[in-house]
């Protein structure tokens, strides 16, 4: 994958002022904010998988002040082999925040043995197993049908965002814990293919995210007043993985085996010349701008689900002793 310059993405936002006062309150409280019983600890744990190839050395947070980036302060975890991580001692208010993956200088990606881009950049629901570019598009699914007044649970936004990027995939799997890689490892016949193509598929999903920060880079750079959490999410709105799916498509049609597949990367599909493929345009101002005010909706519904709503099914409970 093409490397980057360091961009904007890389500030912390002003992490501390906004990060101190929820610190005191959510590191030891339960979801309403009241402080925890004596002799209680926050118990909660977050863990899976991360990949585009496996990442190594790449950092997952649970993203409190909801700005898309990891902040100090923040809880915290570096991902090791097979791109593990699992986040530990979470309050329930936590266990119901959504998550951060941010590569670095440092990151590997499994797939190739080399550095991955430093500057790939995932999101996923509270509760995920599994952070990767679809991951991504189901919180921002999530955060769209917040903003447009559902008054659905998170669980059931996350449960509904993930069938609809399935459809679109075509696919029928839970992409907020499904891992492609290990499932082509063990599956086989269409079970594997299937793997094989989605794998691929997140693949040119995170180039196609990576070449969309240095767009929208130069973006923010001549227009500094715009908000950089905006422009990740809309970003990640420009996204169309349903044409990502077709070109794999034609690759499958064509002859190509599930080993085929998996041998192949992001460049095979984004330089194949193929009439179908279609690179994301990057947001424009006005479109950072208007997603600046759908963050502002959707921030306030998540902020209320977060201290009202249960922890996700299979969460370990926030508030062991």
């Amino acid at each position: 994958m093409t490397q980057f310059k360091k961009g904007l993405f890389t500030r912390n936002l002003m992490a501390t002022a906004i990060l101190a006062p929820m610190m005191i309150v959510a590191g030891c409280s339960d979801n309403d904010g009241s402080p925890l019983p004596p002799g209680e600890t926050p118990s909660g744990v977050s863990d899976g998988v991360v990949y585009d190839g496996y990442l190594v050395g790449a950092t997952v947070c649970v993203d409190e002040n909801l700005n898309k980036t990891c902040d100090v302060g923040e809880p915290s975890t570096t991902t090791g082999a097979g791109g593990q991580f699992s986040l530990v001692g979470l309050t329930d208010a936590q266990l119901l925040t959504p998550l951060v993956l941010e590569s670095n200088e440092s990151t590997i990606d499994e797939d190739t043995g080399a550095q991955a881009d430093p500057n790939l950049k995932f999101l996923a629901p509270a509760g995920s197993t599994a952070i990767s570019g679809f991951s991504t598009i189901i919180q921002m699914k999530v955060e769209s049908a917040l903003a447009a007044g559902s008054t659905a649970t998170l669980a059931q936004l996350k449960a509904d965002a993930a069938s609809e990027l399935a459809t679109e995939l075509g696919v029928s799997v839970d992409l907020t814990t499904y891992d492609p890689i290990a499932a082509f490892t063990s599956a086989s016949g269409s079970d594997k293919r299937t793997a094989a193509e989605l794998h691929l598929i997140n693949q040119v999903l995170s180039a196609q995210i990576v070449d969309l920060i240095a767009d929208v880079d130069v973006v923010l750079e001549s227009n500094p007043d715009l908000s950089e959490t905006a422009a990740f999410g809309a970003l990640v709105e420009s996204l169309i993985p349903a044409n990502v799916a077709a070109v794999v498509q034609e690759f499958s049609d064509g002859g190509a085996t599930a080993n085929d597949l998996d041998g192949y990367n992001a460049e095979t599909i984004m330089s194949s010349g193929s009439g179908t493929y279609e690179a994301p345009a990057a947001p424009d101002a006005q479109a950072i701008d208007e997603q600046a005010t759908q963050d502002a909706a959707a921030q306030a519904e998540l902020e209320d689900a977060i201290t009202t709503e249960e922890p996700p099914t299979g969460a370990t409970g926030g508030t062991g002793s």
